[in-house]
């Protein structure tokens, strides 16, 4: 693990080391290529290419720095950006599937995620079985020799299920398997699953941690062996980030503490709103003292801060157009995590889900409460 005594917040503006020149901000690095001094600086390249500046597709320092800032924060040796988190996603279990093997995923996972585990990675010669991990004599039951790692979502999209974590990991690790975690709902604001004991860790860093809704983005970050592996294929398929959209995400990051506090102060008001108001049938934010994952969501994040991502369920589904339609603070959009609310229209039927933002909390309440006036 990485070990830095810093702060969080320190680390977040702080964890990309010194910029060149003495540049306060991070300097873009917008070229394709890098000269080489001479034969033996070739040669270096050659022997460890992911780790010296040659090619942008390869390495690049915009890049490298947020690499630094992400694996600071995430107390992890080694960290790596993609151009979305379905490149990252994508690109890890590629590299772990390698000559085939076996995958256990998470039943409540993003859409794209789960149905690129269903229909795409087997075709690279890899099967996937599916299991309620809320369930953990289910997901022991799901191993073979052949199986190489558990992936799923702390908290999961869009239902805010909060996993046992620790326990999924142990388990996956007594079948010699490893644990990959998409943090992105969680944020390592809330918690941080390498230092739980999971292995690797993704992003959507279009998100939280890029946080202003201009840039797609991926990160993971992890150690050992796999990483080499992982990295190898992002130079193969070019996944990697773009410079430009690297500093874009650092920028992000700086701020990604506060934004995280005021959305999930914001997202617990408009959760006891929606759980209070007779259009909704259930409310599932972790935050909430009923919710069913509460406790242990007190657990892993200390109890202070629980999100900005909620959803709920309405009593009368056929009014969910109505509804949706109702919202004028909260931007009817995909994605999350972002500064301005949003609201989206998942693929339940009776479901709608909320990204909290920055705004004034007794606006998006105000809006929130009309909208669920639309319903009754």
């Amino acid at each position: 693990m990485n070990h830095d005594d810093r702060g969080l917040a320190t680390r977040l503006v702080h964890g990309r080391g010194p910029n060149p020149l003495g540049a306060v901000a991070t300097p873009v690095f917008d070229t394709a290529s890098f000269a080489m001094a001479d034969m033996a600086a070739h040669r270096r390249t050659v022997e460890a290419p992911s780790v010296h500046d040659y090619y942008s597709r390869v390495h690049n320092p915009t890049v490298a720095a947020l690499e630094s800032t992400l694996a600071s924060i995430e107390s992890a040796p080694r960290a790596l950006a993609f151009t979305s988190g379905m490149a990252a996603i994508t690109t890890a279990m590629l590299a772990l599937g390698r000559r085939g093997g076996h995958f256990i995923a998470s039943d409540q996972l993003f859409v794209n995620s789960r149905e690129w585990l269903a229909h795409d990675l087997p075709d690279f010669g890899c099967e996937v079985t599916f299991v309620d991990l809320t369930n953990l004599k289910a997901l022991d039951a799901a191993f073979r020799p052949a199986t190489r790692a558990v992936f799923f979502e702390e908290f999961t999209n869009p239902l805010l299920d909060v996993l046992d974590i620790e326990a999924i990991v142990a388990i996956a690790h007594d079948h010699d398997a490893l644990a990959v975690v998409d943090n992105t709902f969680a944020t390592p604001v809330l918690f941080r699953p390498l230092e739980l004991g999971a292995d690797i860790v993704i992003h959507s860093a279009t998100k939280y941690l890029a946080g202003h809704g201009r840039v797609l983005a991926g990160a993971l970050a992890g150690s050992g062996p796999v990483m080499d592996s992982i990295a190898l294929l992002r130079r193969r398929l070019g996944t990697i980030i773009t410079p430009h959209n690297a500093a874009a995400v650092i920028e992000g990051l700086s701020t990604l503490e506060l934004r995280v506090d005021r959305a999930s102060a914001t997202a617990l008001r408009l959760a006891e709103l929606a759980d209070a108001h007779g259009a909704t049938s259930t409310v599932n934010y972790p935050g909430l003292p009923g919710a069913p994952g509460h406790e242990l969501a007190y657990r892993l994040t200390g109890g202070h801060r629980f999100g900005g991502m909620l959803s709920f369920t309405l009593r009368r589904p056929a009014r969910k157009a109505v509804v949706y339609d109702a919202f004028t603070q909260f931007v009817r959009a995909t994605s999350l995590g972002d500064v301005v609310s949003l609201v989206d229209s998942v693929e339940d039927p009776d479901v709608l889900r909320l990204s909290v933002g920055v705004e004034s909390p007794d606006d998006l309440l105000t809006d929130l409460e009309k909208a669920l006036n639309a319903a009754l």
